[in-house]
């Protein structure tokens, strides 16, 4: 009797073939081995990340630590500071801040102390100290760039700190006595102090635009500015920005739509200077189709 061929794709004549049918399904995969798989990937990527943690860390410890000290690296006395700044700060200045004593061995300077008596300078934004073997210490820093001034009343003595572009206060190294001087006074500012600066001044970017555009148009009408008073910069009826010019003339502009109340201001002043026969006072550039200039005791005139 001849046995019965069967259909079924599992039986082990099929298996011998190596034939599997289409409706055979997979053997579900048990949680011990999932996690088993799970357990071995995640050896995999902690190696992988202990590797790169370790590569960084044998590259820093390159650039800063003592290696003299721990493998015996060749070093010699310091033979040069260098010294790069894209400010006013000095070589001669910084020598004489640091005071790292003559004849200090390149290993044993504390870059990181450096680095730290550098950073407590408000004047410098940023620094960094490398030792470059063998006997050159590598100082660069990035300094502020003054735009505006502010004095303060501390402690019966009036002190001048110098603000940055982004608002920030900072007390003047190295910067020329006449630069100094040719800053406005900014009037009007509430002040906070964080740490032995004022905190930083968030309206300096709308400061700087306003200088700029009178820089731009008008600079010799600048030079005869004292101050400008913010105060009502952030007004939330009428914003305005006031300049006082050394002679005590106050003129107010909004803080926008420079170009007009410039035209009108360059007309004025030239008026005036054709016509020196009274003082002005007060010139209001705020309203839109008119300007206001009010001469010393008398009532104001419209332009």
């Amino acid at each position: 009797m001849s046995k019965r061929k069967t259909d079924d794709s599992a039986d082990w004549t099929s298996l011998k073939r190596g034939s599997v049918s289409k409706n055979s399904r997979r053997k579900p995969i048990s949680w011990r081995a999932r996690f088993r798989a799970l357990w071995l990937w995640t050896r995999r990527a902690a190696f992988v990340a202990a590797s790169g943690a370790a590569c960084f860390g044998a590259y820093y410890a390159y650039q800063n630590l003592y290696f003299d000290e721990i493998f015996g690296t060749a070093s010699s006395q310091i033979r040069h500071i260098e010294m790069k700044t894209d400010g006013a700060i000095s070589g001669t200045w910084m020598n004489g801040y640091l005071k790292i004593p003559r004849g200090s061995k390149l290993a044993d300077v504390n870059i990181f102390a450096v680095k730290q008596a550098l950073d407590a300078l408000s004047q410098i934004k940023s620094s960094k100290v490398e030792r470059v073997y063998p006997d050159v210490l590598r100082i660069t820093i990035s300094e502020r760039f003054p735009v505006a001034k502010i004095a303060l009343k501390i402690d019966y003595e009036t002190r001048t700190y110098l603000m940055d572009g982004d608002g920030s206060f900072f007390l003047p190294i190295c910067i020329p006595q006449e630069t100094i001087d040719s800053l406005k006074f900014v009037e009007g500012v509430k002040i906070s102090f964080d740490g032995d600066v004022p905190s930083p001044y968030p309206g300096a970017k709308k400061i700087c635009e306003f200088l700029g555009a009178i820089e731009s148009r008008l600079p010799e009408e600048l030079k005869n500015w004292a101050s400008i008073d913010v105060s009502q910069l952030y007004s939330r009826t009428l914003p305005l920005i006031t300049a006082v010019s050394r002679g005590g003339t106050k003129i107010v502009f909004k803080p926008e739509e420079y170009p007009r109340q410039l035209d009108r201001l360059e007309y004025i002043m030239k008026y005036m200077r054709e016509n020196p026969h009274s003082k002005i006072e007060k010139i209001d550039l705020t309203l839109s189709d008119w300007s206001v200039v009010k001469f010393e005791n008398q009532q104001p005139k419209e332009k």
